[in-house]
């Protein structure tokens, strides 16, 4: 290994192949233009690095990866060949169908001094291959690498020379709920951000991948685990500053570090998971109904006023009906969220300055059973579902969505009706004014019997309000 490393250059550029060369460990000691082009890897990046890690050549079928086999004829001095069914794995992800011949270079006393790697890329077949070959190792979301490449990449990486390894897992939580409450585009839009936000802080050795639908990995050579912590805070930190139509961005993280070789992947995914359902059981349980209301509070900025004083119009008919301290908490709770359905309608609708046509009025009116169909699927609000769901029913059993009558309405959802309309009637909307106090509880007694349950708007008149002598 001798030789002018200027001569090896220029003749390497002379060939019509591209050729790699190593020492007697294995290790790069030139990539000609054509390897360059062809590896992704440039040769100052590639000096020095493993042969088995820059020219990364897989099984076509199996996807068994078989650069270790090159490694041979550093033992027995003989050729090692690939004709057909390979290909060689870019550092940028990209197949390519290639066939490669190796050798041992020999000095004058014919003692092996390291290997010269001479291979081409092969013409495809048809652009339908070439995809197909991408996606068997892509996430077609993001663009990252899937759970297949990744446990490959493990193998190969698991090595002595690239311990200490970690693996950082970062999970996205409530996607299930943010897509029924946002839509599926909504949900995939936060995906591809969290994933630009991973891809924007891990090192071009880092291998990232997205595994599951809400679940991402990162496998980090040469990372000791508390460079791995600092990386995943980092990125932590990042996504809760990004926004999704001011959704925050809700993660777990957690990682763990393989110090020894022998150490399985199943085995340190496992110690992730469990850091990672730690962090988990952290975050609030009410952190998820947080984020929609502030959401809505964003799409429409009366809704965060009002619904605090609807909240507070409920408890207080509450407390006058001597309703127990729980069902107290309950009528809060729902004059808050009542609306939470609206988050998903669109704002242009919920901000429209003049009458709502009918398929306009027909949207709005989706809004209770989409709170519905949110909340349901939240453990600690799953109980309360039903009263947002029946809040616009009519004691004529005239209002929707299923036209409830009389006491067949949830008591809840006949409370929350009340406080829902007087507030609505004395505030401001794009295409009226506000009515005054007094005529707004002379319109709740006037729909006395029709629209509300005639004996909680007495209450609320001349209890809560104190209007005792309206008519």
């Amino acid at each position: 290994m001798k030789q002018d490393r200027g001569w090896l250059e220029t003749t390497f550029e002379s060939i019509s192949d591209a050729v790699i060369l190593t020492d007697i460990q294995g290790n790069i000691q030139l990539l000609s233009q054509k390897a360059e082009l062809l590896t992704g890897w440039t040769n100052e990046e590639a000096l020095h690095k493993p042969l088995t890690e820059v020219f990364q050549l897989l099984n076509a079928d199996t996807h068994e990866v078989l650069g270790g086999t090159m490694l041979n004829v550093l033992e027995t001095g003989k050729k090692v060949e690939f004709a057909k069914n390979v290909v060689l794995l870019s550092k940028t992800g990209e197949k390519r169908l290639v066939k490669s011949k190796s050798k041992p270079v020999k000095d004058k006393e014919n003692h092996i001094q390291g290997i010269v790697l001479v291979f081409k890329e092969l013409a495809r077949k048809n652009k339908k291959l070439a995809k197909t070959e991408s996606l068997s190792f892509h996430d077609p979301l993001t663009g990252l690498y899937n759970r297949k490449f990744f446990e490959e990449e493990f193998k190969r990486l698991n090595t002595e020379r690239n311990l200490p390894i970690s693996l950082a897992i970062i999970d996205v939580d409530y996607l299930d709920e943010v897509k029924k409450a946002f839509g599926n585009a909504e949900g995939d839009n936060l995906i591809k951000r969290v994933a630009e936000v991973i891809k924007q802080e891990c090192r071009v050795d880092d291998i990232v991948a997205r595994v599951s639908e809400n679940e991402f990995m990162i496998l980090l050579p040469k990372t000791n685990s508390k460079q791995a912590d600092i990386l995943v805070n980092r990125i932590n930190d990042l996504v809760n500053k990004e926004k999704l139509d001011a959704l925050d961005l809700p993660i777990c993280t957690g990682c763990d570090t393989i110090k020894k070789k022998e150490n399985e992947i199943a085995l340190v995914y496992k110690e992730a998971v469990e850091k990672t359902k730690s962090t988990a059981k952290n975050r609030p349980a009410n952190a998820l109904i947080e984020i929609i209301m502030e959401t809505l509070y964003h799409k429409n900025d009366m809704e965060e006023k009002e619904s605090a004083q609807v909240s507070e119009f409920c408890a207080e008919i509450g407390q006058t009906l001597e309703l127990s301290e729980k069902n107290i908490e309950n009528l809060e709770i729902i004059g808050l969220i009542r609306n939470i359905g609206k988050v998903s309608l669109d704002s242009r609708i919920l901000h429209k300055p003049d009458k709502l046509t009918d398929s306009e009025m027909a949207e709005i009116k989706r809004h209770p059973e989409l709170g519905h169909e949110i909340l349901s699927t939240m453990n600690e609000y799953a109980h309360l579902s039903d009263y947002v769901l029946a809040h616009h029913e009519r004691w004529d059993g005239k209002g929707y969505p299923k036209g409830l009558k009389g006491e067949e309405i949830p008591l809840e959802a006949r409370i929350v009706a009340i406080a829902d309309a007087y507030n609505a009637m004395t505030s401001s909307r794009p295409y009226r004014k506000a009515m005054d106090e007094r005529s707004a509880a002379e319109e709740i007694l006037r729909n006395a019997g029709t629209q509300f349950d005639p004996h909680l708007a007495k209450v609320f008149i001349e209890k809560v309000l104190g209007k005792e002598h309206v008519e």
